[in-house]
């Protein structure tokens, strides 16, 4: 669930790119192909799907085991692996005919093709009644190297500090008309604004609002969902460094999220003062969270979390350890009950996440991974029950709806930069002579509108 709202934040961000980062995309060996091998793979893993019976048995007894492990320990069916003092099982998504599929195994392949994905899963008994989640992911994405990645970020933070609001929002609407339109019926951006200060820096303030009416005549189940659900959600992420400077800020209330940071060079900034440092290789992230499930009011605050950045040419991501223990806001007596449980994830070596881009000898791959302690006690097993229902109530008949308007967003992504890095080659010097270029880039065109799958019978 939480992917999937991810995703769509994220393609705003990419919607709000000019054409100049695209075509960084397009400038390694592979050219074009590259670029668009990646958009395919997210359209695949993130589009709608097909599940075989033994994952769709599986799914909902996992999601019932977040928070109270020892309901899927004993359940033999559920782990093709078994030890001791361990647990274990592996998931596998692939294209298959057209439609896209998961299911599970004992040991899944590793990725190699575009698209082709491994989730690993193990649960470990550390003693009675305390258990750790380990959760591996990978996504094959292609031959396009995390530098070529990293490059599309730079160009994009030198096109906003060159821009104003006005031309900013014309590129948007210029470059990607397809995934513009698509966005917009659920994402609104109702706030770019481009400051340019005496020191040659920028600062931007860019503010998305979710507007899940715009999907009710397609996809009914997902706007009551989102909602239902991101309604009455507020958080603030801050990430700052060592000294204390803050480099960005995130924020969400009423369905309002606003990010702000500030540029020089291409480069990220501190928001305020010194613009000749680079950021640093460790952020010390601190996020308050609210929410209501039902009738109780849930939230965290101060959960800070150590964040170790990775910035190799060959690797692109980062690392977040959580060992700080947040201020609770819990129904009445819950938190005194809870006690040591609530603790219990942030005792050393504490909890942590992480995402990855990745190069490896099969070519680039996107990495997510997080390890998470339990300690259970009867008041879990009730947030778990809580929990439970609001994954029951997506996977009712929301998550085919959202997953199909995802890949629709992806897709129509795919074909705006298709039609990007069209543009770029007819606009270079010579391009009548490079009659293979062309051959190559209109034959990966061809296959991936091809990858698009028809709407499953509803």
């Amino acid at each position: 669930m939480s992917f999937r709202i991810g995703v769509a934040l994220v393609l705003a961000v990419w919607a709000a790119a000019c054409a100049e980062p695209a075509r960084r995309l397009a400038s390694g060996p592979g050219g074009g192909a590259d670029a668009l091998a990646l958009v395919e793979a997210l359209a695949l893993r993130f589009g709608e799907s097909s599940r075989e019976p033994a994952f769709d048995a599986l799914r909902p007894k996992l999601a019932r085991a977040a928070l109270v492990p020892s309901w899927i320990w004993d359940d033999t069916a559920a782990w093709p692996r078994q030890g001791e003092s361990w647990r274990a099982v592996e998931f596998a998504g692939f294209p298959s005919g057209s439609e896209y599929r998961f299911g599970v195994r004992p040991f899944a392949p590793e990725p190699v093709a575009v698209g082709q994905y491994r989730g690993q899963l193990r649960l470990d008994k550390l003693a009675s009644g305390r258990f750790e989640w380990t959760v591996r992911e990978e996504l094959a994405m292609g031959a396009l190297r995390p530098a070529k990645l990293a490059a599309a970020l730079d160009a994009l933070l030198r096109g906003a500090e060159a821009a104003d609001e006005p031309r900013a929002r014309a590129a948007i609407a210029a470059a990607f008309p397809r995934a513009s339109a698509k966005l917009g019926l659920l994402l609104r951006l109702e706030q770019l604004i481009l400051a340019h200060d005496a020191l040659g820096a920028t600062s931007l303030t860019l503010a998305v609002r979710l507007v899940p009416a715009g999907l009710r005549p397609t996809a009914p189940r997902y706007a009551a969902f989102l909602d239902k659900y991101l309604s009455p959600m507020r958080a603030r992420v801050v990430a700052a460094d060592a000294t204390g400077a803050t480099w960005w800020t995130l924020e969400a209330e009423e369905k309002l999220w606003t990010l702000r940071l500030r540029a020089r060079g291409g480069s990220l900034v501190p928001l305020e003062g010194d613009i000749l440092r680079g950021i640093p290789e460790r952020l010390r992230v601190t996020s308050d969270y609210a929410t209501r499930m039902g009738r109780h009011k849930v939230a965290a605050r101060k959960l800070v979390a150590e964040v170790v950045l990775t910035r190799t040419p060959v690797e692109k991501g980062f690392v977040a350890h959580f060992r700080q223990k947040p201020d609770w806001d819990l129904p009445f007596l819950v938190e005194p009950l809870l006690g040591g449980p609530l603790s219990y994830p942030f005792d050393e070596p504490g909890s942590e996440a992480g995402w990855t881009a990745r190069e490896t000898p099969a070519g680039t791959h996107f990495v997510r991974h997080y390890r998470a302690r339990v300690a259970e006690n009867w008041v879990l097993r009730w947030l778990g029950g809580m929990t439970n229902r609001a994954v029951g109530e997506f996977r009712a008949g929301a998550e085919r709806e959202a997953d199909r308007y995802h890949g629709e967003c992806l897709l129509a992504l795919r074909d705006d930069l298709m039609a990007l890095l069209e543009e770029k080659r007819t606009d270079e010097p010579g391009t009548t002579d490079n009659r293979q270029q062309t051959t190559d880039n209109e034959t990966v065109g061809r296959a991936l509108r091809g990858a698009e799958r028809p709407p499953s019978p509803r």
